[in-house]
């Protein structure tokens, strides 16, 4: 697999360094966020606005994309034809896909616009599409040419969505551990300037994971979903924020690593102490993790669409023992929703 050129920047780069022929993909609502975006973008001669979110990668609306992209790139080579993505995480999955089949594939820059994406999404080469309320069913593995992380873009999101990025940070920090967790743990506050500070390192930590098992063949690229298998449940079942569902999701796997005796009592102590776990708990989690039949017999239905499985009923759960070693085991669907119920009655008897 093809490694990415990083590229840290203070502005938005000139046309001339994304490549001969531009075709950009974007979030529809940055040029009325960013008079500067707006201005950059008029200079494409080929450019395809898009609404962002789960329903632009559903794979029922694809058709609809793909004919007006073609027809807008009818006279573009496929040699000289560079597709640049601007946006966040369901703008880069979408995007990266269509470079990815377009022409037989055609040079990909992505561009994120969001801290979620400038963490985690843009990087590690997968796109996605979604299949009904299952997500990230279709997909390739498709690294883009350049990434081009660009400061005055990002910090022109409001101060909130930092936050929704910060699920992604914590999780890398927490495999990678080391300095980039002991750094980050005494991190009180949660800012664009904290993300800055430690983008570069969260991005290098993601990549040493994914350059040794880069098309998910031996298994070992399945330690990044730490906190992903109850977290993209909460995220579906409620539509909240992945990041801010991953926050949920990590807190619930450090619970479970420690009622299967993976990481100790004190280990996890250590952690909830830490000044930045505080993002992480909250107690909105015990209205979100509810043991009524008819929700948990949902979040059922959910866990089984789980592209993670190994067989029909069984998941790949990543658990932590301490930062830095993660320990993956094969789980029911019905141990997590067992879990599940655990935790809330030990929060309702705490």
């Amino acid at each position: 697999m093809k490694k990415s050129t990083l590229l840290f920047t203070s502005t938005l780069p000139s046309l001339s360094e994304l490549g001969e022929e531009l075709l950009l993909i974007h979030d529809e609502i940055l040029p009325r966020k960013s008079t500067a975006f707006k201005k950059w973008s008029q200079k494409f001669p080929l450019k395809y606005a898009v609404k962002a979110g789960e329903s632009l990668k559903s794979v029922d609306h694809f058709p609809q994309h793909i004919r007006k992209i073609v027809q807008l790139c009818e006279n573009a080579s496929s040699r000289r034809l560079t597709i640049v993505v601007v946006g966040g995480g369901s703008v880069g999955d979408f995007g990266g896909f269509v470079a990815s089949i377009l022409k037989r594939g055609v040079k990909l820059v992505h561009i994120p616009s969001t801290w979620l994406s400038a963490i985690d999404s843009a990087h590690g080469g997968k796109t996605a599409l979604n299949v009904g309320s299952a997500k990230n069913q279709i997909g390739t593995f498709y690294p883009a040419n350049k990434i081009v992380l660009c400061r005055d873009l990002l910090f022109s999101q409001p101060e909130a969505r930092a936050f929704e990025g910060f699920g992604e940070l914590l999780k890398i920090s927490l495999l990678q551990g080391g300095a980039l967790w002991q750094e980050l743990s005494r991190e009180f506050e949660i800012t664009s300037a904290v993300l800055w500070k430690y983008l570069a390192r969260a991005i290098d930590a993601k990549n040493k994971v994914v350059a040794k098992d880069p098309e998910e063949v031996t298994g070992h690229r399945h330690i990044l979903n730490l906190g992903h298998t109850v977290g993209h449940v909460l995220e579906s079942y409620y539509q909240l924020p992945h990041g801010i569902s991953i926050n949920y999701g990590l807190d619930f796997a450090l619970r479970y690593s420690v009622q299967l005796k993976i990481m100790s009592a004190v280990e996890h102590q250590k952690i909830s102490h830490a000044a930045v776990a505080g993002y992480m708990l909250s107690p909105l989690r015990d209205d979100l993790f509810q043991t009524k039949a008819s929700v948990l017999n949902d979040f059922r239905k959910l866990l089984l669409s789980d592209k993670k499985k190994t067989k029909s009923q069984t998941l790949r759960f990543v658990f932590l023992k301490k930062p830095g070693q993660c320990v993956v085991r094969e789980v029911t669907v019905d141990d997590v929703l067992v879990e599940i119920c655990r935790q809330k009655e030990e929060e309702l008897n705490g």
